[in-house]
């Protein structure tokens, strides 16, 4: 019995909920862009950065030997510390729980 009377309750105020934000919805949907339109925006920046930084890599004239040890150079520079730390952490946390 209390069951179904807090689901009236519930429904209730959803509904009237829904009723009361119901004009706001209305105006985001006439006078805001399209969520669509924003995310096809950021993939053309992104493929625009990507034509910019090729042709940036093909104006300075390195071999891909040289460009591939740049980028492991790199990579291995960024990722060591992240795994480090990432080690330090698992070894303290576990220190701490362990008994």
């Amino acid at each position: 019995m209390i069951n179904i009377i807090l689901k009236g309750i519930m429904s209730l105020i959803m509904s009237l909920v829904s009723i009361i934000l119901s004009p706001i919805d209305l105006l985001i949907a006439q006078f805001l862009p399209d969520f669509s339109g924003a995310i096809s925006a950021i993939g053309r920046l992104f493929a625009l950065i990507g034509n910019g930084l090729g042709f940036c890599v093909s104006v300075t004239g390195l071999s891909k030997e040289t460009l591939s040890l740049i980028v492991l150079f790199y990579t291995f520079k960024l990722t060591v510390p992240l795994l480090v730390s990432t080690v330090k952490t698992a070894i303290r946390w576990y220190n701490a729980i362990k008994p």
